[in-house]
């Protein structure tokens, strides 16, 4: 037992959550719980290693109503229980139980043209951003194992998944982190019998109709028997891909970032650049234009091909389209455009002195007080970032993507800048007036 929370408590160290700084800082743990065995022990585990430093530990369950009413209540009852039955024991423990209603992770489903469990994965996320928002935790730890790690990185192999996606689950993102993810899910169930701990399974594991579930119960046990060592180097690959993404990943938001000072112009600029730095590029300015969608690698592939030949057709003006978005190639470079809002582009920008109600075009909005006025109110443009409370700032098209806004409702969501400082920084995004939410960044001497 000593062993295993030795290892998650390692893993922390390497994701860089120090427990004596967490402690010293009053921040508090976080962990994802579903009642699975993979959670569980990391519950267990982080109650073990936190209580000397006094940390608690936060739990966040959710029910997304997608299995049979019993079994995903069941789950909420167990994590209830384990919650109770490790504070019981002096653990510092607090549950959150998220409860989506009935039918709405299917109702997301069908208006984005998703799957199911990418969409309860959507509901699922947006609800840890808020538990890590309200819970004030040092990081949120997610119970993803080495195992899950191998059928992933199978898994995209097999649906012909790019460098990103093929480097794997990471282990740290942003205030997300994996402590288990190299742990073997046999490790984690002895782990669990060994401190006679029960366990909740998901109905949906032993269903063949998933193409992770194919792989596990199919195609890992062929791997094991006829392949000895497969599992390490397809784990050294994932690595090795993760070394070139990130590589990639800089190198293609430098050439978006030169070429969109000039507005995507210059031949020898774009035209000239190798095809992986071309997607990347091409997927950054779908970005700024609002496209919260995925675009296929096929479609990129296409305007690519255009572009290398862009000497056989003369460089005459040629557009492609993917749902809302028109990629223009002609003999200046590329231009990405979103059409919606090129027909019915919505402009307005008012000085506001004071906090009240204001006119916009979709009706009213209120600037709140708790700001330094004047401020500038404005409809939301491309590339605009708004300030979080951390004192860095996210891009208004990533918390749109997170809160779901369609692409042609985003133009009508005003926000709110300041005008008193160098950096005129956006500290308000007012959603309320289309019933999203408001983000506001408060002044604190005011």
């Amino acid at each position: 037992m000593e062993e295993f929370e030795n290892k998650v408590q390692q893993a922390l160290h390497n994701c860089g959550v120090h427990l004596k700084n967490v402690s010293s800082d009053g921040y508090a743990i976080g962990a994802a719980v579903s009642g699975g065995a993979d959670s569980v022990s990391l519950l267990v585990s982080l109650c073990v290693l936190c209580k000397p430093f006094s940390i608690p530990v936060k739990v966040i369950t959710v029910n997304h109503y997608i299995r049979p009413e019993n079994e995903t209540c069941g789950d909420v009852e167990y994590v209830t229980q384990l919650c109770q039955s490790l504070k019981n024991q002096g653990y510092d423990v607090e549950l959150t139980v998220c409860e989506l209603e009935k039918g709405q992770v299917a109702a997301l489903a069908d208006s984005k043209g998703i799957g199911i469990e990418a969409a309860a994965r959507e509901f699922r996320y947006e609800a840890f951003e808020n538990f890590i928002a309200q819970k004030n935790l040092k990081c949120l730890c997610l119970a993803h194992n080495k195992n899950d790690q191998l059928e992933t990185l199978l898994m995209r192999f097999l649906q012909g998944a790019g460098t990103e996606s093929r480097a794997g689950i990471p282990q740290v993102r942003g205030k997300y982190v994996r402590p288990l993810l190299n742990i073997e899910r046999a490790q984690i169930e002895e782990y669990l019998t060994q401190k006679n701990i029960s366990w909740r399974n998901d109905s949906t594991n032993s269903d063949t109709s998933y193409l992770r579930n194919r792989i596990r119960s199919e195609l890992v046990p062929v791997l094991n028997e006829k392949f000895s060592g497969w599992d390490r180097a397809v784990l050294t690959g994932a690595q090795k891909a993760a070394d070139d993404a990130e590589m990639l990943e800089g190198a293609g938001s430098l050439c978006f970032d030169k070429l969109s000072n000039r507005g995507m112009k210059g031949l020898n600029d774009f035209y000239s650049l190798p095809r992986a730095l071309k997607i990347r590029a091409l997927l950054k300015a779908a970005n700024e234009a609002g496209c919260d969608t995925r675009i296929p690698y096929v479609f990129l592939r296409d305007v690519c091909d255009l572009a290398d030949c862009a000497d056989n057709y003369n460089r005459r003006k040629v557009e492609k389209r993917f749902a809302n978005l028109s990629f223009i190639l002609d003999e200046n470079g590329v231009t990405v455009k979103n059409q919606e809002e090129v027909q019915n582009e919505i402009v307005f920008s008012a000085i506001i002195e004071k906090s009240g109600f204001y006119d916009i075009p979709a009706g009213q909005v209120f600037v709140p007080d708790g700001i330094e006025f004047p401020v500038l109110l404005r409809c939301c443009k491309p590339g605009d970032e708004v300030l979080t409370a951390d004192g860095g700032t996210k891009k208004l098209a990533d918390v749109f993507s997170d809160w779901h806004v369609p692409a042609q409702k985003r133009q009508y969501i005003p926000v709110v800048q300041e005008l008193k400082t160098p950096e005129q920084k956006i500290v308000c995004i007012l959603g309320s007036c289309l019933g999203y939410k408001d983000w506001i960044v408060k002044n604190e001497k005011v």
